[in-house]
């Protein structure tokens, strides 16, 4: 009686923690996909980085955490020892999947950042072409900046981009006064933390969770042993 008073106690933590883990499933996915919008809007100033692998991971690491979650539940409720177990070693890849996610942002981040601003700087001064105007004119309107270290890098001929939607007369006083190269790298950097910190606590959850649905699974076993 006191093994399966405590299994059944052990059973609904579980549950409730895979509750925890669909939620943050859905986090991760969230997250993925508002990061991957700015970054796609912003993706010729990567280079050779492909920066929006990062949120694409993330957003298909939300979905599989989401989906296993799920499963995780109904092996708990159903006292399945297969599907248990084999939920926890599936949770144990994802954890894994996102300290490496966690790690890589960390690692990249400044590189990303770095080939960004000096892609925009060299695309800033070569306005000439359409596709590069187009894009000094996304980076300032999303990221809220003006030129490269502030509106007076346009002169007297600051572009509407350069201030608040609906501004009237924009000019170097009522521009955003954050050059773009600034706003990129705090953009970076806000993203890094972001993706990387969210991973990482979605993780811990994950991780109290495997503990669980490894305790449930002994339990589970031990019981059919005791009463074959």
């Amino acid at each position: 009686m006191g093994v399966s008073c405590g299994m059944s106690i052990v059973k609904y933590v579980l549950f409730i923690f895979n509750l925890l883990c669909a939620l943050c499933g859905i986090a991760l996915l969230t997250i993925g996909i508002i990061v991957l919008l700015k970054a796609s809007e912003l993706e010729k100033l990567f280079g050779d980085y492909n920066a929006i692998a990062a949120p694409i991971l993330l957003i298909i690491l939300g979905s599989v955490v989401f989906v296993i979650a799920f499963f995780g539940c109904c092996g708990a409720i159903r006292e399945s020892h297969c599907l248990t177990m084999t939920y926890a070693t599936f949770l144990l890849i994802l954890i894994i999947g996102q300290i490496v996610i966690a790690a890589i942002t960390f690692a990249f981040a400044g590189d990303i950042a770095t080939a960004m601003t000096k892609a925009f700087e060299r695309i800033f001064h070569e306005q000439n072409l359409d596709v590069n105007r187009e894009l000094v004119v996304t980076v300032q309107s999303q990221l809220e900046c003006c030129g490269l270290a502030g509106p007076q890098d346009w002169g007297t001929d600051v572009p509407p981009s350069c201030c608040a939607p609906g501004t009237a007369n924009c000019n170097i006083i009522n521009a955003f006064q954050v050059g773009c190269t600034s706003a990129l790298e705090d953009w970076v950097d806000m993203s890094k933390h972001i993706i990387a910190w969210v991973a990482l606590g979605v993780a811990v959850i994950q991780l109290v969770a495997l503990i669980f649905a490894c305790c449930l699974g002994n339990h589970i076993r031990n019981e059919r042993r005791r009463y074959a």
